[in-house]
């Protein structure tokens, strides 16, 4: 299951995404402190003017099932305690509104009636029974206008499962009109290389099968919006579908999508802490590969749904501050890559949703979030050039510059090993000061901090611990404790 975004693929591309599954990273400066005497140290260098992928301003997204749409007060102006989480986590972002509950949604809603304003639907975990979901047009409207109200951008998913083409037409140009500009993209079907699993298509149902389908909805959908942007396949994971669906569908999409979960299924007792911060060997073996069909037709990719473990996340692990661990080094990783976003899966009061609650009761930040505020740092500047010398230790770096200076994300991911982190970014700077990710242990729950700081509930947060690190000869020295992330901003 993984989706992304391209810019271009280089052999250094390439070799990053090697590094990452060995265990090796990118990295920047950090902080001088006393070095504990059992710290290994590692190597950092950093080359400033060689560039390697552009991070967009609306890197970092979210995504939500469509029946959430079944409330058009959930997404509405009106619930701004939501829109302040958005916000918070950038300026500019994406909202993918699909999951698997997109394949059973009914247009228009006609009489249905309105859900209690308080309803916040959890991630589908692919269980069987899902009723039908009534989305009516002024959900359509609603979501459009919450979305402009967090400066946010959109992508939607249509009912390829369970609809008909003329029904996705209907539908699709009443999102186009109500969201504008606002729309990134629409989609046909969520998963669809799953279909012949879940019961939505026969078990000899293939790419050809779905790209027959998925055509057959594109030409209706244009009949009635000419220009509606469109995008795909949103795969669950065969990369194969990717690089055929790109080369079929080239000329008629403006956007690659897919999915990525770190671990599953939640039900496995090895699906657990220590599995989700492990370098990931499928990611080594995927992304050179979507990234590949993004390059050859000339199309971004964007992770559109995915989270730590699939089927709703798994409890101890998906909520925990590991997950904080996993999810900023995960979508460093992808946007040094060339991805163009990630939309992290939620909703609710789910296992591993970043925003959890209602617009009655409040909402607040699980663990994960905050990787997702970390990352979201880099957003509109250019991934550079830089190699971690992890020596086996369990560590990844990354190194981004923009106009306001070079930022470096540093994650120690062993569990009881401080590391020392000895930096050359060959960059000079009047100041360089450093945020801590930090938690009081893996499995925490709650008490997580970026800067010395929690996200209040009405989505609030500044830095209230800034700590000062110290250039000695154009070299930084920086200690982080285990489980933790620094966050190093050269000016």
């Amino acid at each position: 299951m993984i989706r992304g975004m391209s810019v271009r693929i280089s052999e250094i591309t390439r070799r990053r995404c090697l590094q990452i599954a060995a265990g090796a990273s990118i990295g920047a400066p950090a902080i001088l402190r006393a070095q504990p005497s059992s710290a290994p140290l590692l190597a950092l260098t950093i080359e400033p003017r060689r560039e390697i992928a552009k991070i967009p301003a609306n890197f970092t997204g979210l995504s939500y099932e469509a029946s959430q749409l079944a409330n058009p007060q959930f997404f509405a102006p009106a619930n701004s305690g939501l829109a302040g989480f958005l916000r918070r986590l950038g300026s500019q972002g994406v909202l993918r509104i699909g999951g698997n509950s997109s394949e059973y949604t009914l247009w228009p809603g006609g009489g249905a009636a309105a859900a209690p304003s308080s309803m916040a639907t959890p991630p589908d975990t692919g269980a069987g029974g899902r009723p039908r979901t009534p989305v009516t047009p002024e959900s359509a409207r609603n979501l459009a206008a919450f979305a402009k109200s967090c400066g946010w951008q959109l992508i939607y998913g249509l009912n390829l499962g369970n609809g008909t083409p003329e029904q996705a037409a209907a539908e699709a140009q009443a999102v186009c009109e109500a969201a504008g500009d606002r729309l990134v993209a629409l989609q046909f079907g969520n998963e669809p290389d799953l279909f012949h699993r879940n019961g939505l298509r026969p078990p000899d149902w293939s790419f050809d099968d779905y790209l027959a389908q998925w055509q057959e909805f594109a030409r209706a959908v244009r009949q009635r919006v000419p220009r509606a942007p469109l995008a795909g396949p949103d795969v669950a994971s065969d990369t194969n579908w990717i690089a055929s669906f790109a080369e079929k569908v080239r000329d008629r999409i403006v956007l690659l999508t897919g999915h990525y979960y770190a671990m599953g299924p939640p039900t496995n007792p090895a699906m657990n802490i220590s599995r989700l911060l492990q370098p990931s060997e499928g990611l080594a073996r995927d992304v050179p590969a979507i990234m590949k069909a993004a390059r050859e037709s000339g199309r971004p990719f964007r992770m559109a749904e995915g989270n730590s473990c699939y089927s709703g996340g798994k409890a101890g692990a998906s909520d925990t501050f590991a997950a904080a661990l996993w999810c900023g080094d995960y979508m460093l990783a992808m946007a040094q890559a060339g991805y163009c976003g990630v939309n992290l899966h939620g909703g609710g009061n789910g296992i591993y949703t970043p925003i959890a609650g209602n617009a009655q009761q409040g909402f607040s930040a699980r663990p994960v979030y905050y990787g997702m505020l970390l990352a979201g740092q880099f957003a509109g500047a250019a991934m550079v050039q830089a190699e971690l010398t992890t020596g086996g230790v369990n560590a990844a770096a990354y190194a981004a510059k923009s106009a306001a200076g070079l930022r470096i994300a540093i994650f120690n991911k062993e569990e009881r090993q401080t590391i020392r982190v000895d930096a050359s970014p060959s960059f000079s700077a009047r100041h360089a000061t450093v945020w801590r990710l930090a938690a009081p242990a893996l499995d925490s729950k709650s008490a997580v901090t970026l800067a010395g700081a929690e996200v209040g509930r009405d989505g609030t947060w500044a830095p209230a611990k800034v700590e000062s690190a110290t250039q000695k000869r154009g070299r930084i020295a920086i200690d982080i404790p285990p489980a933790s992330g620094a966050l190093i901003l050269l000016r």
